[in-house]
């Protein structure tokens, strides 16, 4: 089952591991363990499959004006106790 929240200008599908080569995603595969498989053999496994076709990165596939692109995910913001400038994450197209 996916997930979709709506904001004003774009459909978030879940969060999922990506390989990427460059600025391009090559495969994706969601986080979300099916409820008869254990979640960290489910991961490792996930993993395994993604680093073999290129780096693999989190974060999840938004509908960003008319277009599906892989957002990465970043880091937590309120871990530093020093104030941090605004970050946009880094977009990914999917391969034609």
């Amino acid at each position: 089952m996916i997930v979709i929240e709506k904001n004003v200008d774009q459909i978030r599908t879940g969060q999922c591991w990506a390989a990427v080569n460059g600025d391009s995603v090559v495969a994706i595969v969601s986080m979300r363990a099916p409820k008869d498989i254990e979640m960290d053999t489910y991961r490792a496994q996930a993993l395994d499959a993604l680093q073999a076709l290129g780096e693999v990165v989190s974060g999840e596939v938004v509908n960003f004006e008319g277009q599906k692109v892989f957002c990465k995910r970043l880091t937590h913001k309120n871990r530093s106790r020093n104030p941090q400038v605004t970050r946009t994450p880094k977009i990914y197209r999917f391969l034609e």
